[in-house]
């Protein structure tokens, strides 16, 4: 049989249009969910789209899950007055609640999809706040884009003049390019897609 090889313009074409991995993250960050939680990995920064974030939910009969603060911070956004659920619904129509908190480290993270009322309302929360790791940040929903209950994650070096928009999504063309990979405590290298994990705090 003959040895077949493909042009060189569509070799190059190809690798072109297979994005590269996301830079790991600088800061190591628990599993945001409240202490004893498990928890599957719906989708992971390769199957997300856009790519570079993840989606995480809760299992078990524990209901409400409670959504907590991945690492010490300050509270930056907030958006939960909202409470109908949009799935299907481009991103720029979606009204979605979310939570934005800026570490020190220099990368925010966002919380997206939580209950109406729970941010601002059960764990009381505000913007310009301070919240230590495992603080209460809200409850597990399915308010915004989101066809199931359950967390949308993302580790982000946000754009300092205008770091995020009405919907709480990164502004920019480069978008996904400021998303970080998480890593977590507990967790070797990246968390993938169906691995099952539970919450707890990091270790010192």
């Amino acid at each position: 049989m003959p040895l077949i090889l493909l042009p060189l313009a569509l070799v190059t074409l190809q690798t072109a249009e297979t994005p590269p991995p996301p830079q790991a993250s600088a800061g190591i960050y628990r599993l945001p969910y409240a202490d004893g939680t498990q928890l599957r990995v719906f989708d992971d920064t390769r199957t997300h789209r856009p790519r570079a974030r993840i989606d995480l939910v809760a299992m078990g009969p524990r209901k409400p899950y409670r959504i907590v603060a991945a690492a010490a911070g300050t509270v930056m956004a907030i958006q939960d007055s909202y409470g109908e659920r949009q799935s299907g619904r481009a991103a720029s129509e979606c009204r979605n609640n979310f939570v934005w908190i800026a570490h020190p480290n220099g990368e925010w993270t966002g919380y997206s999809h939580m209950a109406k009322g729970s941010v601002t309302g059960l764990a009381k929360l505000k913007v310009g706040q301070k919240v230590r790791a495992g603080q209460l940040l809200g409850i597990e929903g399915d308010v915004g884009c989101a066809m199931l209950e359950h967390l949308h994650f993302e580790v982000a070096v946000p754009d300092p003049a205008r770091p995020v928009d009405a919907g709480g999504f990164l502004t920019g063309n480069d978008g996904s390019k400021r998303n970080r990979e998480p890593r977590f405590c507990g967790i070797s290298g990246t968390i993938n897609k169906e691995e099952v994990h539970t919450a707890k705090r990091c270790a010192g």
